[in-house]
């Protein structure tokens, strides 16, 4: 395994822990895409397409999730 390999796992880890541990965020964003990158939404929208290319500009790997619009999430 490449040592960016298992970076970017734990930047991924560390980005899913902090979506988990802060419920309030999920709240603005029912029923949208959400990218995390550095434990921040730095991208949301309806359309995934558009919220990766956002996403993307900041990291090459973001941490995409679909929230849904009951309780829970959808990590895809």
């Amino acid at each position: 395994m490449k040592a960016t390999d298992s970076n970017h796992r734990k930047r991924i880890q560390k980005d899913f822990e902090w979506l988990g541990s802060h419920p309030e965020e999920k709240q603005k964003y029912k029923g949208e895409y959400i990218a995390v990158v550095g434990e921040k939404i730095v991208a949301h929208g309806v359309n995934l397409a558009q919220v990766i290319a956002e996403a993307k500009q900041l990291s090459p790997k973001p941490l995409i999730a679909k929230i849904p619009e009951w309780e829970g999430s959808l990590i895809v």
